[in-house]
């Protein structure tokens, strides 16, 4: 017995329970990339200022903050319309890996105590959501689990 019959299989609760979580982590990516290009003068500040004793590493942590929130909009877009799912993949893990591996560094090499806080919470954010993405990808796969129990194959 499945959940759903064939034709009803496009409104079938397990369907839009599969493609709800996809589409709103999606979209709070495109956010955050979009909300980083809206002030990326501001962004760019951000990066580089623990890193500013060092000219070379600053000026590569403000090239990098033009290509994260690219990275976060292309992949949330991508993962919440299931398409291109490795490029999805890469773009997700790159952008919030770098985030987790800038703040690493920024907190490592600062001398001012008062950005640590800042530093710490961008690695909390991003660690959230790696863990949102993977628990997301997995309790959306289309595999045997859910989402295909109302593809027309599966009607008995």
């Amino acid at each position: 017995m499945t959940c759903c019959s064939a034709s009803s299989s496009s409104t079938c609760p397990s369907r839009l329970a599969v493609w709800f979580p996809r589409i709103a982590f999606g979209l709070v990516l495109v956010g955050y990339g979009v909300n980083h290009y809206r002030n990326l003068s501001g962004f760019t500040d951000f990066a580089k200022l623990p890193f500013v004793a060092i000219p070379l590493i600053a000026a590569v942590v403000a090239a990098l903050a033009y290509v994260v929130p690219l990275l976060m909009i292309v992949g949330g877009v991508l993962f919440a319309i299931k398409q291109l799912c490795p490029v999805s993949k890469f773009c997700i893990l790159a952008a919030l890996s770098g985030i987790i591996g800038w703040a690493g560094l920024a907190i490592l090499l600062s001398t001012d105590p008062n950005s640590i806080g800042n530093l710490g919470l961008a690695i909390q954010n991003a660690a959230v959501l790696m863990i949102l993405y993977f628990v997301i990808r997995k309790m959306t796969k289309c595999s045997s689990g859910v989402a295909s129990c109302c593809s027309p194959q599966s009607v008995h």
